[in-house]
């Protein structure tokens, strides 16, 4: 597999809106949550929205057999 940088506009935002967005949530609605727990969710969020993102968004040529359902 290989590291594509086009894919990186994509998730680079996306990581940002989740973090930002849960970070407001947490902070505004759970105020009885410890901060570290705060924390370990919110870098928690960041990663696995990385991640996912970076697989779920395909680069034209990932698979050039895959023609989709249609």
């Amino acid at each position: 597999m290989k590291f594509y940088k086009k894919r990186l506009k994509f998730v680079i935002p996306l990581t940002a809106i989740v973090t930002i967005s849960s970070a407001f949530m947490l902070f505004n609605r759970y105020p009885e949550v410890p901060s570290l727990h705060k924390f370990l969710i919110l870098v928690g969020a960041g990663l696995f929205t990385a991640v996912i993102s970076y697989f779920l968004f395909p680069q034209p040529g990932d698979n050039p057999n895959d023609t989709g359902p249609y």
